[in-house]
């Protein structure tokens, strides 16, 4: 509902193109094809000055998982071990988006490395179909449920859970969602990113490339008890 923050100065006759509000920084924006994200652009200033700096890039072919169909990747492990602090088990984080969605993958660095992420599927429907026939069933295998229970005591519920992630049945979407929001997408970045500005570059790049392939809404799933992930993206309105 948001209107257009690119309107030309110059009204009664035809402006140029570059005329509009904003001046080169409004241009840029209306090249975009995200449609009405004014409050994305908004970038308030960090309450802490930093001169830290993050490069923002697509999935590389040297992201790609080692193992077919796994999700092993060293941005999956690096990012899992940043996130969660649960065993880096290959897949649980990024897996099927890196085996099912690759090219709608996205990756925050810093001087420390991967730390933050952004993921989604064009078409959610098939994907989480495709995800929870063939990409699930493959890590049941590979990480049967008593995994976790012959180790030692460090760890061993963090492990356990870890396991438990990939045996859990998924919560279905309802259809209603899936035709109204057909992508899906998924963030997240470390506890280190303290300017919500990369956050806020994250989701804008992921949106762009959903919206330029047809994409006309997305969703993203989020346990309500999960405060960190609710709050990350209350955060990006």
């Amino acid at each position: 509902g948001c209107q257009s923050i690119t309107a030309p100065i110059l009204l009664g006759r035809d402006a140029e193109p570059w005329a509009r509000r904003g001046g080169l920084f409004g241009e840029l924006q209306a090249l975009l094809p995200v449609g009405n994200s004014c409050d994305l652009f908004y970038h308030p200033p960090p309450l802490f000055p930093s001169s830290q700096l993050y490069l923002l890039r697509p999935l590389l072919p040297l992201d790609k998982p080692r193992h077919e169909g796994e999700g092993c990747s060293e941005v999956s492990q690096g990012l899992q071990a940043e996130l969660s602090h649960a065993p880096a088990l290959p897949g649980r984080l990024l897996g099927s988006f890196l085996s099912l969605s690759p090219e709608y993958t996205f990756v925050l660095e810093d001087e420390g490395g991967p730390c933050g992420y952004a993921a989604g599927a064009l078409h959610a429907e098939g994907f989480l179909q495709q995800r929870d026939s063939s990409w699930l069933p493959a890590l049941r295998h590979k990480y049967p449920q008593d995994l976790g229970t012959g180790g030692s005591a460090l760890g061993q519920d963090a492990l356990e859970e870890a396991v438990l992630f990939f045996h859990a049945e998924p919560l279905a979407v309802p259809q209603p969602v899936l035709r109204r929001f057909p992508s899906l997408v998924q963030l997240g970045t470390a506890p280190r990113v303290l300017d919500v500005g990369a956050s806020r570059s994250l989701a804008l790049c992921l949106l762009s490339a959903l919206r330029a392939n047809g994409s006309r809404g997305v969703f993203c799933q989020v346990s309500d008890a999960d405060r960190q992930q609710l709050s990350f993206y209350s955060k990006l309105g």
